[in-house]
């Protein structure tokens, strides 16, 4: 199984839309976590037969979107989150404790725009950086969750500039 994972788009879908047209028949679900809300609506309407999952960030105001949700996939369970109210730009404890206490194999959140690809002593933490606004380099950056054999490996990839998606 591989999901594809956006984090915020900031009301700029080209690059994420880019990315889906290209991975559309390698990818069974889609996670978007937040930043915009409505960019994954947005997505999902453009490819209604991949399943989105999709939680609010601190720049969501205008829909009903949940904060948070835990999404079974492959026989684990996901947490997803944008971040902002676990402070991801102070530290990642409260963020793993968390997802700790709610079963989570991985926590897969966003807010920070600096992609994170960890095994912590807690579970897993995975944040895909910035579709749109990256802030750690240039290139916009997202992710692919593969569960294999009951094992989950993340990746952090990279859209470039001349359009190739590659392995960051």
């Amino acid at each position: 199984m591989k999901i594809l994972v956006f984090s915020d788009s900031h009301g700029r879908i080209d690059n994420a839309k880019a990315v889906l047209e290209k991975l559309k028949q390698q990818v069974d679900m889609v996670f978007h976590l937040g930043d915009y809300d409505e960019d994954a609506v947005a997505l999902h309407t453009l490819y209604p037969d991949i399943p989105f999952h999709y939680v609010k960030g601190n720049n969501d105001f205008g829909r009903d979107t949940v904060s948070h949700k835990i999404v079974s996939a492959g026989g684990k369970r996901f947490l997803l989150t944008h971040g902002h109210k676990q402070h991801v730009h102070y530290n990642f404890n409260t963020i793993a404790y968390w997802a700790e206490e709610q079963g989570a194999d991985m926590v897969v959140f966003g807010h920070t725009h600096m992609p994170m690809n960890a095994e912590s002593g807690r579970g897993y933490l995975f944040n895909p950086g910035s579709i749109t606004l990256p802030r750690e380099g240039v290139t916009p950056t997202f992710g692919i969750i593969t569960i294999e054999n009951q094992r989950i490996e993340g990746a952090i990839m990279e859209y470039t500039p001349k359009g190739e998606i590659k392995r960051r």
